[in-house]
């Protein structure tokens, strides 16, 4: 059964820990490393996996046994403190579903992203304009549609940072007709002028194309220390799969970018699916 996701930042920052432990010398088991803090077995493996929330002092006792001093001690201890405090993607916030707090977490913390998307614009690309156009066909909630939008604008900063994304679409994606011909014209301009960004890469999977993900959208996450986490979309929910639940994921994620369309050829249709739309037929 998958399991509940563990929270970004401790999932990130159990992994680091879990590889200094692993290099350190001489090399302490889990087991051997709990006793001689004190801590049962489970506590320092919880930890390690993201499951339990830790404190600074837990981690500065860790380091010490494990001998690391200096400007990473400090910068480990610093954000064991941070995780303590609930942040703005670790509250359940008013009008969304919490799948959407965790996975923006996610978001942060990772170093690259694939979203692929057969049918729709991959989320982290869709104009407001879009994403209300397809919230409406959705049955959202009216009341939740303004929070959603707000969410969704803030998780689309992360573009502007270091992480790497990779927006895969179907070819079929270019033929929907969300909000109507203005709204998607203004969306695949969107598309191409996000796609000059250096980190972000956009391309187009063609229909006739046989893949795995031909079952279904997805986003695989994938961190500097930490194991790819997928996030896959269900009707009204989501759900987050680690470890050996991912790795088909994984593999699904390497075979569609391998089939789509290179990035000049892509951005080519999609410049010329916005063109089209931009005039009355």
């Amino acid at each position: 059964m998958p399991r509940k996701a563990a929270g970004a930042h401790e999932r990130a920052l159990g992994a680091e820990l879990r590889g200094i432990r692993e290099a350190a010398v001489p090399r302490l088991s889990v087991t051997a490393a709990a006793a001689r803090l004190g801590w049962s077995k489970s506590v320092l493996s919880n930890l390690e996996n993201g499951k339990r929330k830790t404190s600074p002092e837990e981690v500065a006792a860790l380091l010490a046994l494990y001998g690391v001093v200096g400007r990473r001690r400090d910068e480990l201890v610093e954000r064991a403190g941070r995780a303590r405090g609930p942040g703005l993607w670790e509250r359940d916030l008013p009008g969304l579903p919490p799948e959407t707090n965790t996975l923006a977490g996610y978001e942060h913390e990772a170093v690259r992203m694939l979203c692929w998307e057969p049918l729709l614009v991959p989320g982290l690309l869709r104009t407001m304009h879009y994403a209300r156009a397809f919230m409406a066909a959705d049955g959202v909630d009216p009341r939740d549609v303004e929070p959603r939008l707000m969410a969704r604008l803030r998780r689309q900063q992360v573009l502007r940072g270091g992480v790497e994304y990779v927006a895969l679409l179907g070819e079929a994606a270019l033929r929907t007709g969300v909000g109507g011909r203005r709204v998607m014209a203004d969306q695949w301009r969107h598309v191409l002028e996000t796609a000059e960004l250096p980190n972000v890469r956009v391309g187009v999977v063609p229909s006739a194309a046989v893949h795995p993900g031909m079952v279904g959208p997805f986003l695989l996450l994938e961190f500097r220390v930490a194991t790819p986490v997928a996030h896959v979309r269900l009707q009204r929910s989501a759900v987050f799969l680690e470890r050996a639940d991912a790795t088909p994921y994984v593999t699904a994620a390497a075979r569609v970018e391998a089939v789509a369309l290179g990035p000049a050829e892509s951005l080519r249709l999609i410049a010329a699916r916005a063109e089209e739309l931009s005039h009355d037929g």
